[in-house]
């Protein structure tokens, strides 16, 4: 039931908030990052998990200036078929607070 919430809270934040970043806040192991790939996979044709956790290497595509160009020049490092479509891309950024820079 929670689950299916989120899930529609989610379509919703789609829908309406078309150029709206959404940061998710909750207590750990209760399916945030289960329910949001989910998502992803389901409603974006182009869908990027990054985990800064298992991936701690990703912290340096926040390392240089914070343009949007340069962003998405270094997350072609690392993602070599990277692409964004207005409305068609949703880039995750999961354990986001070990990557600071990356709010």
């Amino acid at each position: 039931m929670l689950k299916r919430k989120f899930y529609d809270f989610l379509k919703s934040w789609k829908e309406t908030k078309k150029n709206e970043c959404l940061l998710v806040k909750g207590a750990r192991q209760i399916g945030k990052t289960f329910i949001i790939d989910k998502f992803g996979k389901d409603n974006y044709d182009n869908y990027y998990y990054l985990n800064f956790f298992e991936h701690p290497e990703y912290k340096k595509i926040f390392d240089d200036d914070l343009t949007p160009e340069t962003i998405y020049s270094n997350i072609t490092l690392y993602i070599h078929d990277f692409k964004i479509e207005q409305g068609k891309t949703m880039i995750f950024l999961d354990e986001i607070q070990y990557c600071p820079k990356a709010r």
